[in-house]
């Protein structure tokens, strides 16, 4: 059973599971009702029937607390046995942009956006570096088809 934790009556949703009465049960509806005094109630109706339960709007009920997420079996790493990296960069105030043949070297574009500044006076630039990266599985995850129908 996951961990407990106490939520506000008005904060259970359908799919919870609360503890009533030493028991977990399944909440499958949840409606909000009031008291003949004026104040809020929630009314929560059990999956297998049974006796809905009233308690206050503002009541702690014990719900049980989700599971954490599954961390993905996966990791990534930066693949270069495709091809290289690919370094872009432009003014971000003209488009304009070193020659797509200049060298892939940072140093090289920096110079460029350097030398375009003391033309044009436009000091922003784009620089994005593109890679590809290769899913590595990680703790017993399977090699096969994932469940998107991918490879």
């Amino acid at each position: 059973m996951a961990t407990e934790q106490l939520r506000c009556a008005v904060r259970v949703a359908r799919g919870d599971l609360v503890h009533v009465r030493g028991e977990w049960r399944e909440v499958c509806a949840v409606r909000l009702d009031r008291y003949a005094t004026g104040g809020m109630a929630v009314v929560l109706t059990f999956a297998g029937g049974g006796r809905p339960l009233r308690v206050p709007a503002d009541r702690p009920v014990t719900v049980s607390a989700p599971e954490p997420p599954r961390r993905p079996g996966w990791t990534f790493v930066e693949d270069a046995s495709d091809s290289p990296a690919v370094h872009e960069t432009e003014c971000t105030t003209c488009g304009e942009g070193p020659e797509p043949a200049a060298s892939q070297d940072i140093a090289v574009r920096h110079l460029w956006c350097a030398e375009h500044a003391a033309r044009t006076g436009h000091t922003g630039f784009l620089a994005l570096r593109v890679g590809l990266l290769r899913a590595v599985a990680v703790g017993g995850v399977g090699h096969g088809r994932d469940e998107c129908g991918g490879g």
